[in-house]
Protein backbone atom coordinates (compact mmCIF):
# COMPACT_ATOMS: atom_id res chain seq x y z
CA UNK A 1 0.00 0.00 0.00
CA UNK A 2 1.40 3.37 -1.03
CA UNK A 3 2.00 5.92 1.76
CA UNK A 4 -0.29 8.95 1.67
CA UNK A 5 1.55 12.06 0.50
CA UNK A 6 1.77 14.81 3.10
CA UNK A 7 -0.01 18.11 2.57
CA UNK A 8 2.11 21.10 1.54
CA UNK A 9 1.89 24.77 2.52
CA UNK A 10 0.52 26.87 -0.30
CA UNK A 11 -0.29 30.22 1.31
CA UNK A 12 -0.47 32.14 4.59
CA UNK A 13 -3.26 34.69 4.85
CA UNK A 14 -3.12 37.38 7.54
CA UNK A 15 -6.62 37.77 8.96
CA UNK A 16 -5.94 40.57 11.43
CA UNK A 17 -5.03 41.61 14.94
CA UNK A 18 -7.57 40.74 17.59
CA UNK A 19 -8.55 42.87 20.58
CA UNK A 20 -6.40 40.70 22.89
CA UNK A 21 -3.25 41.60 20.92
CA UNK A 22 -2.96 38.24 19.16
CA UNK A 23 -2.51 37.99 15.40
CA UNK A 24 -4.66 35.54 13.43
CA UNK A 25 -3.54 33.75 10.28
CA UNK A 26 -4.82 31.06 7.95
CA UNK A 27 -2.24 28.46 6.98
CA UNK A 28 -3.55 27.00 3.72
CA UNK A 29 -2.41 23.52 2.65
CA UNK A 30 -2.81 21.60 -0.57
CA UNK A 31 -2.36 18.07 -1.85
CA UNK A 32 -1.54 19.46 -5.31
CA UNK A 33 1.46 21.75 -4.80
CA UNK A 34 2.53 21.49 -8.46
CA UNK A 35 -0.66 23.23 -9.66
CA UNK A 36 -1.43 25.42 -6.61
CA UNK A 37 -1.97 29.05 -7.60
CA UNK A 38 -3.70 32.24 -6.43
CA UNK A 39 -6.39 34.34 -8.04
CA UNK A 40 -4.41 37.30 -9.44
CA UNK A 41 -1.18 35.58 -8.34
CA UNK A 42 0.63 36.76 -11.45
CA UNK A 43 0.68 40.36 -10.18
CA UNK A 44 3.92 41.62 -8.78
CA UNK A 45 4.21 42.88 -6.13
CA UNK A 46 1.53 41.12 -4.08
CA UNK A 47 0.47 44.27 -2.20
CA UNK A 48 -1.13 45.55 -5.42
CA UNK A 49 -3.87 42.89 -5.20
CA UNK A 50 -6.76 43.26 -2.77
CA UNK A 51 -7.88 40.01 -1.15
CA UNK A 52 -5.15 37.79 -2.61
CA UNK A 53 -6.39 34.21 -2.18
CA UNK A 54 -5.82 30.68 -3.46
CA UNK A 55 -7.95 29.14 -6.15
CA UNK A 56 -10.47 27.02 -4.21
CA UNK A 57 -9.88 23.86 -6.29
CA UNK A 58 -6.36 23.55 -4.85
CA UNK A 59 -7.16 24.16 -1.16
CA UNK A 60 -7.23 20.90 0.78
CA UNK A 61 -7.00 22.03 4.40
CA UNK A 62 -6.94 25.34 6.29
CA UNK A 63 -5.62 25.85 9.82
CA UNK A 64 -6.19 28.95 11.91
CA UNK A 65 -3.16 30.05 13.87
CA UNK A 66 -3.39 32.63 16.64
CA UNK A 67 -0.14 33.98 18.06
CA UNK A 68 1.48 36.97 19.75
CA UNK A 69 4.13 37.01 17.02
CA UNK A 70 3.52 39.27 14.02
CA UNK A 71 4.55 37.64 10.76
CA UNK A 72 5.46 39.49 7.61
CA UNK A 73 3.41 37.81 4.87
CA UNK A 74 3.77 37.83 1.11
CA UNK A 75 0.19 39.10 0.68
CA UNK A 76 1.29 42.50 2.00
CA UNK A 77 4.74 42.61 0.42
CA UNK A 78 5.41 45.48 -1.98
CA UNK A 79 8.66 44.04 -3.38
CA UNK A 80 7.87 40.41 -4.23
CA UNK A 81 5.14 38.48 -5.98
CA UNK A 82 3.67 35.03 -5.36
CA UNK A 83 5.81 33.56 -8.15
CA UNK A 84 8.86 34.53 -6.07
CA UNK A 85 7.51 32.27 -3.30
CA UNK A 86 6.96 29.34 -5.64
CA UNK A 87 10.51 29.82 -6.94
CA UNK A 88 11.92 29.73 -3.38
CA UNK A 89 13.21 33.31 -3.48
CA UNK A 90 11.15 34.55 -0.54
CA UNK A 91 9.05 32.90 2.19
CA UNK A 92 5.25 33.01 2.39
CA UNK A 93 5.59 34.32 5.94
CA UNK A 94 8.41 35.19 8.34
CA UNK A 95 9.20 36.93 11.60
CA UNK A 96 11.54 39.90 11.29
CA UNK A 97 12.45 39.53 14.99
CA UNK A 98 16.14 38.53 15.05
CA UNK A 99 15.49 36.26 18.05
CA UNK A 100 12.95 34.32 15.97
CA UNK A 101 15.12 33.96 12.86
CA UNK A 102 14.01 30.32 12.45
CA UNK A 103 10.33 31.28 12.23
CA UNK A 104 9.71 31.39 8.48
CA UNK A 105 7.50 29.31 6.21
CA UNK A 106 8.33 28.47 2.61
CA UNK A 107 5.97 27.56 -0.21
CA UNK A 108 5.75 23.76 -0.28
CA UNK A 109 6.81 23.16 3.34
CA UNK A 110 5.24 19.95 4.63
CA UNK A 111 2.42 20.23 7.13
CA UNK A 112 4.50 18.39 9.76
CA UNK A 113 7.43 20.79 9.22
CA UNK A 114 5.15 23.82 9.70
CA UNK A 115 3.59 22.28 12.80
CA UNK A 116 7.05 21.49 14.25
CA UNK A 117 8.20 25.09 13.77
CA UNK A 118 5.07 26.47 15.40
CA UNK A 119 5.22 23.98 18.28
CA UNK A 120 8.85 24.96 18.97
CA UNK A 121 7.49 28.45 19.73
CA UNK A 122 4.51 27.12 21.74
CA UNK A 123 2.07 27.90 18.93
CA UNK A 124 -0.48 25.27 17.92
CA UNK A 125 -2.83 24.87 14.97
CA UNK A 126 -6.38 25.95 15.71
CA UNK A 127 -9.61 25.10 13.98
CA UNK A 128 -9.31 23.59 10.54
CA UNK A 129 -11.50 22.34 7.77
CA UNK A 130 -11.15 20.20 4.69
CA UNK A 131 -12.64 21.12 1.34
Amino acid sequence: MEAEEELRLGFIRFIGEESDGYYRYEFIFTDNIEEFWLDNGEHKPCCLVNNLQPIDDYVTEVHYVKMKIKLEVIQDNCCFGFQDCTDGIVALGWSDNIQLNDLYFMFGDSKSHVEDKLTKHNILFGTFWWT
